[in-house]
């Protein structure tokens, strides 16, 4: 294989095989495909990619943070590597696609290079990140702050709705808390990290573009909200004496979305609303709600939180309800590596595919590996752009020809990155 020759992955259909494979581990009685972290259904998903890693010729183990890890041994001599992988953990009621092409893809990778005799200088590293998706302690990204150092003590200390706590549940699946803090990996050794990921969006099919650029990962605002009032009878207490939690909560819903209009990039959701009592004949005693902000522009997420931080503070004072605004972890927008994107760009040309370049509003595990790592991210096309839901659909030929750029990629990066 010359310099001018891009490679394509060896075998299509074993890379559509492990995406079908996944989407049948999931838990049976929620709807779409869900496999969530800390459930038995994931647990049994990572232990599935640490034996693909193992038959694709990895030495793979299962790290402190749940992290599936894999490495394939450069040839040079020193310690550098190259990283890629996403994550297999679902929403509820998810899809069969999301972290799912990037993990499957990387298998593939690894079984092409084998199958042509490709030895790289850099030891290639695969992950299988554990929790990319916000769980109910209202943290995400889980193993890949673990893997950089961006996960503390207090962040385990977490509670639920219920009162469980973070490191509790963590214990519950077997993975020792302590572990898990001390999961750091030596990034110093690792010259760069490129994800292929879907979209989850429309903006490529609009284009009819067969590989989206990522140039900048959006920034998250994410917050709980606490709302505290009095129960009163419904149907004797007059609307001017009510110290109505719910309606108060209500409204701040509302200003929610009215922040996040106002906004072109700006985006605003409310994920979990839960009224205390929950009977229609009693004023509503206390509510809690959990939401988040997103944009690329950092200043728009600062102004939107202050914006919130009054529109709570006067729905709670104009019906005197206490409320407590709690700011969870949150994430600033985290731009990708220039000359990365230039890779991936001669790559998707050599390949003859369309491109375009554009900035994520998801969340990826990318954003928190790029604050130590140099990172790339390569996109293919979501249908409708549907995604975390079971419509959620990428296209086999869409898929394939993202792993032929990340195949490409990772071997030019390979042979043009520093060796150290």
């Amino acid at each position: 294989m010359s310099v001018l020759d891009p490679l394509t992955i060896a075998d299509p259909g074993q890379l559509t095989a492990d995406l079908v494979h996944l989407s049948t581990i999931v838990d049976s009685t929620v709807p779409g495909w869900t496999r969530q972290a800390l459930t038995e259904a994931d647990v049994v998903g990572r232990h599935w990619v640490r034996a693909r890693m193992a038959e694709a010729g990895l030495d793979a183990h299962i790290d402190g943070a749940g992290n599936v890890i894999g490495v394939l041994r450069g040839t040079a001599p020193g310690n550098s590597a190259i990283m890629t992988g996403s994550h297999t953990d679902t929403v509820e009621g998810g899809g069969r696609y999301d972290g799912n092409v990037g993990v499957a893809s990387a298998l593939e990778v690894v079984r092409t290079l084998r199958a042509n005799e490709v030895r790289l200088r850099h030891d290639l590293i695969v992950v299988d990140f554990f929790s990319e998706e916000p769980n109910r302690f209202g943290i995400s990204c889980i193993g890949s702050r673990a893997l950089t150092g961006f996960i503390t003590a207090e962040d385990l200390d977490r509670v639920d709705s219920d009162g469980v706590r973070f490191a509790d549940e963590l214990v519950r699946i077997d993975i020792d808390p302590s572990a898990l803090l001390s999961s750091r990996m030596d990034t110093s050794r690792i010259k760069a990290f490129v994800e292929l990921h879907i979209e989850q969006g429309p903006y490529l099919e609009e284009q009819g573009s067969d590989i989206g650029l990522v140039t900048s990962i959006t920034g998250i605002k994410r917050f709980r909200v606490a709302f505290r009032g009095r129960p009163d009878h419904a149907g004797t207490t007059p609307m001017n004496r009510r110290h109505d939690a719910g309606c108060a909560a209500a409204g701040s819903v509302l200003a929610i979305e009215q922040i996040a209009s106002a906004n072109v990039d700006g985006r605003g959701t409310t994920g979990l609303v839960t009224f205390t009592p929950d009977a229609v004949n009693i004023v509503t005693e206390s509510a809690e709600l959990w939401g988040e902000f997103r944009s690329p522009d950092l200043r728009w997420l600062d102004d939107a939180g202050t914006e919130f931080h009054s529109a709570v503070q006067r729905e709670g004072a104009s019906r005197s309800v206490e409320a407590q605004l709690d700011w969870l972890p949150s994430e600033q927008p985290a731009g990708m590596d220039d000359r990365f994107i230039e890779v991936t760009a001669r790559e998707a040309d050599r390949l003859g595919l369309k491109q375009s370049r554009l900035y994520s509003g998801a969340e990826h595990d990318a954003a928190i590996i790029a604050k130590k790592i140099p990172t790339a991210m390569i996109f293919v096309p979501s249908k409708d752009g549907r995604s975390h839901c079971p419509d959620e659909f990428t296209a086999d030929k869409d898929i394939h020809s993202g792993a032929n750029v990340l195949l490409n990629t990772i071997i030019t990066l390979d042979r043009e990155l520093d060796f150290a």
